[in-house]
C-alpha cells in the first residue's frame, strides 16, 4: 500500500512515531503463513459493518483502529453522483489516480449519464451540448456514439430508455454509474462492493471443490466449521432391480426430468420405465429388426430416439409409446449394409435428428417426417457424435480423433484431439467443454479439455477389453464419473481428483452403461449383460438401502 509521509493513507491520528509502529505491525500471518495487511482487514471489516447496518459500530471502529474505510475525496465523489452533480464528479474524477485509458472509460460513462439524465427531463438544448462537446469529439467507440445521437429523435422518453438500455434516474441509473466506475479504481482508494461476502464465496467455493463426497446443491453453510461431506452422500446401495429384458441390456438413459428411464437391449426391445416418485414399466417398444444399442430423449421428453446396431434409426412418442418415424423404412430395414453403422443425436431444436453412417464421410439431418433436410461433408469416417446446446457437434473418427464444431456455421472450436488407442465411447459435459473419453488398451478414462486439448484427469481400475463399457459424468455439479466395467462392478471416481471413491460388486455380467439422474444427485442406474437394470441411491441413516423392490413383469 502507498505511503505518504512515512504513514499509512488510511491510518488518521497519531503522531509520526506512533503511526511508524502501527505501520510496522500493520502485518497479520494466517495460518498457511500468507501476510495481510492490518489496515485491510479493518477497512474490508468497516465495510461489512456499514452494509449490516452497524454504521455506529463502524465509525467507533474506524476511530479506535485509526482506520478509514475510504479517503473523503472518495466519499465526495460518492454523493455527487448520487446526487447526480456531474460538475463537482469530474472535478474529482483526477484524485482518483486512475490509468489513462480508465480515466476515459469514467469520462464517458459520467457524460452518458448526464446526457441521458437530460434527455429524460427535456432539456434537448443542454442534452446536444454534452454529445457534441463531450461526447462526441472523445470518444473512441463510434457506434456508442452513434447511438446516443439516435437517442435524440424519440418523442417518448419511455422508448428512449428502452433503446438505451437505461432505466433512468429513478431505476437505479446513478448507482450503476457509481458502481461501474469504482470497478475502476485501485482497491487502495475503493474496498470492492461486498468484499467480505466475496471472500467468504470464494472460500465456500473452495472447500465445496475439495470435498471429495460433496452431492448436493445446497446454498445455506454455516461459517463456524469448515464444509465437509461423507462417503454416504453418494449412491452406494441398490434399491431396485429391474428384470423385464430378456437378454443383455446395451444403454439406458434418464428423461430430463428424472422421472423416466429409457433402455435398450439384445432382445430387440427398448422398454420405457417410470422411476420417480413411483416404479413400473410403461412401455415396452418392439419393431427394430437388429438389436437398438442406443435410446436418447428428445429435449422436451416428447419422443424416445433408438437406433440399432446396423443403419435404422427409430422416434417412438414418449406418451403412448407408438412409432412415429424409422429411418429407413421397416421393410428396407433387411437391405441395411453391415458397414453402415449408425450413430444420432437429437438436434437442441427437438425436431430434428442429427445422423452420421460409418462409411458415408457426412452428417445428415432428418425432420421428424424422415425428409432429408441438409447434408455436410466431413473430413474423416464418423464412428460416434454428441450434440450440446446451443450448437455444439462433436464427432469421434475412426482414426481416434475427437473434434468439435460449430453446428450452425460448420466451423471448428476448440482444439482436435487424438487419442494413441481406439476410442470406445465418450460424453460429453453440460456446459460443451469436456469430454470423458474411454478407451481400451489401456483400459482406461480420460477428461479432456476440448477448449486447450489437454488431458485434465485420468480415471483408472475399470476392467475392458472386449466390449463397449460407456462412462458418464454425474452428482450435483457433474461432480463424478462413473462407469461400468467387465468385470460386473460399477466403479465412482472424484471428478476433479481423480480418486476411485467406490467399487458396486452386484452385476453378474458386463456392466455396458451408467446413467446418473439429471435432477436427482442420489440416483443412477446400471444396465447390464446380465440383462438386469440396477437402480442404486444412498444408503438411509440406519444404514440399509431403501429398497422399493424388484420390478418384474411376466
Amino acid at each position: 500500500m502507498e505511503k505518504l509521509n512515512g504513514r499509512n493513507r488510511f491510518f488518521s491520528n497519531g503522531s509520526s512515531v506512533e503511526s511508524k509502529i502501527k505501520t510496522e505491525k500493520a502485518m497479520l500471518t494466517t495460518q498457511s503463513g500468507y501476510t495481510v495487511e492490518k489496515s485491510d482487514l479493518v477497512r474490508i471489516m468497516i465495510q461489512s459493518m456499514k452494509a449490516l447496518g452497524y454504521r455506529k459500530s463502524s465509525e467507533m471502529l474506524e476511530k479506535e483502529s485509526g482506520v478509514r474505510l475510504e479517503e473523503s475525496f472518495v466519499m465526495q465523489f460518492r454523493e455527487k453522483v448520487q446526487e447526480g452533480d456531474w460538475e463537482a464528479v469530474r472535478a474529482l474524477l483526477p484524485k482518483m489516480n486512475l490509468t489513462p485509458a480508465d480515466t476515459t472509460k469514467a469520462t464517458m460513462l459520467i457524460h452518458r449519464q448526464e446526457f441521458l439524465e437530460l434527455l429524460e427531463e427535456g432539456k434537448m438544448k443542454e442534452a446536444l451540448a454534452i454529445l457534441r462537446n463531450l461526447i462526441a469529439p472523445k470518444n473512441p467507440d463510434r457506434a456508442e456514439v452513434n447511438l446516443l445521437s439516435s437517442l435524440v429523435m424519440y418523442p417518448n422518453v419511455e422508448d428512449m430508455k428502452r433503446a438505451a438500455n437505461w432505466k433512468g434516474v429513478d431505476g437505479g441509473s446513478r448507482l450503476k454509474i457509481l458502481d461501474e466506475v469504482q470497478k475502476l479504481m485501485d482497491p487502495s482508494y475503493v474496498v470492492p462492493g461486498l468484499r467480505m461476502l466475496t471472500l467468504v464465496d470464494q472460500a465456500l467455493t473452495h472447500q465445496i471443490s475439495q470435498c471429495q463426497f460433496h452431492n448436493a446443491k445446497i446454498t445455506h453453510f454455516s461459517l463456524l466449521h469448515d464444509h465437509h461431506c461423507s462417503l454416504g452422500e453418494i449412491p452406494q446401495a441398490c434399491i431396485s432391480v429391474l428384470h423385464e429384458h430378456k437378454d443383455e441390456v446395451w444403454h439406458v438413459a434418464f428423461s430430463h426430468s428424472g422421472t423416466r428411464l429409457a433402455s435398450a437391449s439384445k432382445d430387440k426391445s427398448v422398454i420405457l420405465w417410470a422411476i420417480e416418485p413411483t416404479r413400473k414399466l410403461e412401455h415396452k417398444l418392439v419393431g427394430h429388426h437388429k438389436a437398438p444399442s442406443f435410446v436418447a430423449w428428445s429435449p422436451d421428453d416428447s419422443r424416445i430416439l433408438s437406433t440399432d446396431n446396423l443403419s435404422c434409426f427409430r422416434v417412438w412418442d414418449a406418451k403412448s409409446g407408438e412409432l412415429v418415424l424409422s429411418v429407413p423404412s421397416a421393410e428396407k430395414e433387411d437391405a441395411s449394409e453391415p458397414d453402415s453403422v449408425l450413430t444420432c443425436s437429437w438436434h437442441p431444436n427437438g425436431e430434428h435428428i442429427v445422423c452420421a453412417r460409418l462409411l458415408e464421410k457426412k452428417i445428415v439431418t432428418y425432420d421428424l417426417k424422415g425428409k432429408q433436410v441438409s447434408a455436410w461433408a466431413v473430413d474423416q469416417m464418423i464412428r460416434d457424435l454428441a450434440i450440446t446446446p446451443p450448437n455444439l457437434i462433436v464427432m469421434v473418427g475412426t482414426s481416434h480423433t475427437v473434434k468439435a464444431f460449430n453446428l450452425a456455421t460448420k466451423k471448428r472450436e476448440g482444439c482436435p484431439i487424438t487419442e494413441t488407442s481406439p476410442v470406445t465411447s465418450f460424453c460429453m459435459s453440460q456446459d460443451g467443454r469436456y469430454a470423458l473419453i474411454s478407451v481400451s488398451h489401456p483400459a482406461g478414462i480420460k477428461l479432456w479439455d476440448l477448449t486447450t486439448g489437454e488431458v485434465v484427469r485420468h480415471y483408472e481400475g475399470i476392467k475392458q477389453s472386449r466390449y463397449v463399457v460407456q462412462a458418464s459424468f454425474g452428482g450435483a455439479e457433474e461432480t463424478f464419473v462413473v462407469s461400468g466395467s467387465e468385470d460386473s462392478q460399477v466403479y465412482i471416481w472424484h471428478r476433479s481428483s481423480g480418486e476411485l471413491l467406490a467399487v458396486l460388486p452386484g452385476h453378474s455380467g458386463t456392466v455396458n452403461c451408467v446413467s446418473w439422474s439429471p435432477k436427482n444427485p442420489t440416483l443412477f442406474v446400471s444396465a447390464s449383460d446380465d440383462s438386469t437394470i440396477r437402480i442404486w441411491s444412498v444408503r438411509q441413516k440406519n444404514g440399509n438401502a431403501s429398497h422399493n423392490g424388484d420390478i418384474k413383469v411376466k
